[in-house]
């Protein structure tokens, strides 16, 4: 049994970064690596969260390519342009942070109709595919985003997606309301912050929260980890966690391969605690299995990585 806890997928065409990981690109990468679940949560780089001033849109060295990443770029002087999310009393703002420009406001979530669109693509196989729903961080909408999706959508779907660095917005000061495990994405930098992933966390008590990414091996946030009953962590994706492992890992000259990135968090965690996920596109399911099939460790530890953690958290029947 093999479980994928953190994969993405694109229901449509309007995404800016992997715009070709299609539905039918991700259902065949789950079937030929014998995933038996997935929990698919949509691919947050959405383009109508995109500020039109970005040079990505027009950069003619990124055209034709599905990462339109301005780190691919050779540009000298790219301008980046970086949106976030904010509250207007009870409406959603999405605000360019780079050039001031307002994009638009709605007093729904914008991402509805994406996590709808995921429910309905993928409904003919909740066997296989179980969704995560990926949440804008706007404190005027998110709990009546939750509402409507658990009173509308109840059983089908398992989850909640939070993402601090693709939001720009912190997760800390949240309080919401739902007995579903949430996913958190986590990153070196402040707003994405491990800690502040914690403190949310630790005010959602009742909440199974998951880590992602290894929470950058962070010594003391892998020990509070394992102080805390109902936070957990995903290792994924393990291989480009090690490519860049310098912007991405603390002490990076400790971590020699991929399979190191699981071998230290087993210092601080059981295997009870962790996770396996693929993290799709960004990273690669066939490589994700094979770290871990090279970790020197029981089968016992690696079913509850691959399947038994993920089906307890967010109870899963086969």
């Amino acid at each position: 049994m093999i479980i994928n806890s953190h994969v993405h997928v694109n229901t449509d065409s309007n995404y800016f970064f992997y715009s070709d990981y299609t539905m039918k690109r991700f259902i065949s990468e789950q079937a030929m690596n014998n995933i038996d679940i997935a929990l698919a949560c949509i691919n947050p780089k959405i383009g109508k969260f995109r500020c039109p001033n970005d040079c990505s849109f027009s950069c003619s060295f990124l055209n034709g390519k599905e990462n339109k990443d301005l780190q691919n770029c050779s540009c000298l002087s790219p301008k980046r342009h970086r949106t976030t999310i904010i509250s207007d009393n009870d409406r959603l703002k999405i605000i360019c942070k780079t050039c001031g420009s307002e994009l638009f406001s709605s007093s729904i979530d914008p991402l509805r109709e994406y996590n709808i669109s995921l429910i309905c693509q993928t409904q003919m196989m909740r066997n296989k595919i179980k969704p995560l729903l990926y949440l804008s961080l706007c404190k005027a909408t998110i709990q009546g985003e939750i509402d409507f999706f658990e009173k509308m959508f109840p059983n089908e779907f398992v989850g909640y997606k939070l993402h601090p660095w693709t939001d720009q917005v912190d997760v800390s000061s949240f309080k919401i309301s739902t007995k579903l495990p949430i996913l958190i994405h986590t990153g070196m930098r402040n707003i994405e912050s491990a800690e502040n992933a914690m403190i949310f966390a630790n005010n959602h008590p009742y909440n199974s929260v998951i880590l992602a990414h290894a929470v950058q091996l962070k010594d003391e946030i892998l020990s509070q980890i394992s102080r805390t009953s109902n936070v957990y962590i995903d290792c994924c994706p393990a291989d480009f966690l090690f490519k860049h492992k310098e912007s991405c890992l603390i002490n990076p000259d400790k971590i020699t391969c991929p399979e190191d990135i699981y071998l230290k968090a087993l210092e601080f965690l059981p295997s009870s605690k962790i996770l396996f996920g693929s993290d799709s596109p960004w990273g690669d399911t066939k490589k994700e299995l094979s770290i871990l099939d090279r970790i020197n460790i029981s089968e016992k530890e690696k079913n509850n990585i691959l399947f038994r953690n993920s089906s307890k958290i967010y109870s899963l029947n086969f």
